[in-house]
């Protein structure tokens, strides 16, 4: 298995959140070179602006600071990760039954990276994205 984690941005609003498994969530992070792209910490931003009701730049704040505590990593999208997102699209759709567009993303990261996708909820469990770490 690898020893990298992509922390997806459903993991990264509930560890901020203190979500139910919040803290399981944040020893996984603890425990391993993590990292997360510059889109996912637009996406948690967001996240944490409609539950907190925060100004985007404060929920950035935010964001920027539970990373730095957790010590994930921001990466620019590589664009060599697109074919990846592209293919997660194509096999497992989009909707409410398949990947949205962040998650088609969030998928080519982990995927190009050969990492582990940490995540919350199902959008992820019915694809083959940790299959192969």
């Amino acid at each position: 298995m690898t020893d990298m984690l992509m922390v997806e941005s459903s993991a990264l609003a509930a560890i901020i959140l203190e979500e139910p498994g919040w803290r399981q969530l944040a020893e996984q992070v603890v425990r391993t070179r993590a990292f997360t792209t510059c889109f996912n910490v637009f996406e948690a931003a967001l996240a944490i602006v409609r539950e907190r009701r925060l100004k985007p730049s404060q929920a950035h704040s935010v964001v920027l600071d539970a990373m730095s505590r957790l010590a994930i990593e921001i990466t620019d999208y590589e664009a060599d990760a697109i074919p990846f997102a592209i293919e997660g699209r194509e096999k497992f759709g989009a909707g409410k039954r398949g990947l949205n567009m962040g998650d088609c993303l969030s998928y080519g990261a982990a995927k190009r990276r050969r990492a582990r996708l940490l995540y919350v909820g199902e959008d992820f469990a019915r694809t083959d994205v940790n299959d192969s770490v």
